[in-house]
């Protein structure tokens, strides 16, 4: 019995350990640029969650935010949803590792939001967080301008960084790749 739970419990942690790996990407700036479609520096005004099931699936549990602000690839105002994988929906909960932190998608938190098109994630969802907890930056207001909060080497912001200096290098980096 005691091999049994043995064998069980070390087959678990492989195909964690699989799993893990196969969905951590490192992104710097112009790669999450090249994968997504904007980036949008706003308020986050409504934190919903919905409940999809694929058929011949499991249930699948996505939060969505909606954030009203500006798109830093545009320049142009917008009010926008993007959602990422797990959330608690009625008394349903699914927590996935990749998923943000609540802090980060508080409502009324100001973050900058990197987005890109999904398909079959049920009806109500054609945008993501890209990369998920990789993809949305908390912000705060200083005494020179609002700053981005970086998440470290593997990020697309990797330290904080002013938004006036996001959108400078996101404009020079879209002058070269498009």
């Amino acid at each position: 019995m005691k091999t049994l739970r043995w064998l069980l419990a070390a087959a678990m942690t492989v195909l964690l350990v699989q799993g893990g790996s196969a969905c951590i990407e490192e992104l710097d700036l112009a790669s999450m640029i090249a994968k997504t479609d904007s980036a949008v520096h706003g308020t986050i005004t409504d934190v919903r969650t919905v409940r999809f099931v694929p058929e011949g699936d499991d249930r699948l549990i996505f939060t969505i935010l909606t954030i009203e602000g500006k798109d830093l690839y545009t320049g142009n105002a917008t009010t926008t949803e993007a959602a990422f994988l797990g959330g608690t929906f009625e008394s349903d909960s699914m927590m996935v590792t990749s998923m943000p932190a609540p802090s980060e998608y508080r409502l009324g938190n100001d973050v900058v939001v990197f987005r890109g098109a999904v398909e079959g994630w049920g009806p109500e969802i054609d945008h993501a967080v890209y990369a998920a907890m990789g993809g949305i930056f908390r912000t705060i207001e200083t005494k020179k301008g609002t700053v981005v909060l970086g998440k470290g080497e593997g990020f697309a912001v990797e330290s904080n960084l002013l938004v006036s200096n996001l959108v400078r290098e996101i404009s020079n980096l879209q002058g070269v790749q498009r």
